[in-house]
């Protein structure tokens, strides 16, 4: 990247790409959110709202592929995100029973994260990366849990994999059917391959990364994001933030990314504030939260700043739904925990020095 002429960064940064048909997949993502929701409402079981929210999040897998293959991309995207809300859960169960070990969260969400990575990578996700998965263990473990809650978490959040399902078979008859796209070829022998950005515009073999790299950026970048940031008091919320820069290809869509989610999130929480601080009751925050999952599906592949506007207050309004928690806080610690995460990837990004490969090395 060229540092000596930041204008053209800036409008690439700032440029919105065109509508690409996204509005079918932008009312699933907001139906598969705001049912379950609305359930749980009028079971009087909304603390159990993140269960069902990340569950629901199975609807975003595939976006760009056929109906069949998307299903199996989101069968094994759901079954990650279970076991994700499982393993937060049992964390948040852990630290109710034994004080001080809320610690634990960084270095289990670090290598799940380095995980989850690899097995999206060789599958071929979309989008790829570990960047949900970890939010759904952080944002689990984050909540006070009982033991009781282990089967309740993975109860709400299989029926709202299920519901997301059933969503992308019956919407699949209205969304228009993607170009066909050409098979890559597989990984060289200890190599693992990863997509290059989480676009929604197709998929995209990416460069090939060596396990090493994965352990550096995930397991290393993300421990030591979530480590700074325990003492703001959400390190998860720094490691999601360093997912995504080190989840691009090289070091230039790295600083992209982390400059785009660093601006998006600054304006979002501003909303989020607005929001919360006016007390809406349950139902608004509801329907303002499947408006704002549509909102996010229509530009995260057009530009990543804009989703961001769209991504932090839900995320926030969701948390704050589940586990209320002082308003000013809330956002400030997103803020500051965005701010670490997204220094930690760049820095890590720089350090390694990675570079775009083709497929065939």
């Amino acid at each position: 990247m060229n540092f000596r002429s930041p204008l053209p960064h800036l409008r690439r940064m700032l440029h919105v790409g065109p509508y690409g048909g996204e509005l079918p997949v932008a009312l699933r993502a907001a139906a598969s959110v705001a049912v379950p929701m609305l359930v749980l409402w009028a079971t009087g079981h909304l603390e159990w709202s993140l269960y069902a929210t990340f569950g629901a999040f199975t609807s975003l897998f595939g976006r760009t592929v056929p109906i069949r293959p998307r299903l199996v991309m989101q069968v094994q995207a759901g079954a990650v995100l279970v076991a994700s809300v499982l393993v937060g859960t049992l964390i948040a169960v852990l630290a109710s029973a034994v004080s001080g070990t809320g610690w634990v969260v960084v270095p289990v969400a670090a290598l799940w994260a380095t995980g989850v990575a690899i097995v999206s990578h060789r599958l071929r996700w979309h989008p790829p990366g570990p960047l949900f998965p970890v939010f759904a263990l952080g944002a689990c473990s984050s909540v006070p849990a009982g033991a009781g809650s282990l089967v309740v978490a993975l109860a709400v959040a299989v029926a709202a994999v299920l519901f997301a399902l059933a969503l992308t078979a019956v919407f699949a008859r209205f969304e228009p059917g993607p170009a066909p796209a050409a098979v890559a070829p597989g990984p060289v022998a200890g190599t693992v391959v990863a997509s290059g950005t989480a676009t929604g515009t197709g998929t995209s073999t990416g460069p090939e990364w060596t396990l090493s790299h994965y352990l550096v950026r995930y397991a290393a970048g993300m421990a030591v994001a979530g480590a700074i940031a325990t003492a703001v008091g959400h390190p998860y919320w720094a490691m999601v933030a360093a997912v995504v820069p080190m989840s691009a290809p090289d070091a230039s869509g790295a600083i992209m990314r982390a400059a785009q989610r660093l601006a998006g999130t600054l304006v979002g929480v501003l909303l989020a504030w607005a929001l919360l601080t006016a007390g809406p009751p349950p139902l608004v925050v509801i329907a303002v939260a499947a408006l704002l999952q549509a909102g996010a599906e229509l530009y995260v592949g057009r530009n990543y700043a804009v989703a961001m506007l769209f991504i932090t207050p839900l995320a926030l309004s969701m948390t704050h739904l589940a586990h209320p928690v002082p308003v000013a806080g809330l956002v400030s610690d997103r803020a500051i925990d965005t701010l670490i995460g997204v220094v930690v990837a760049v820095v890590i990004t720089l350090l390694t020095h990675e570079r775009r490969q083709d497929a065939a090395g």
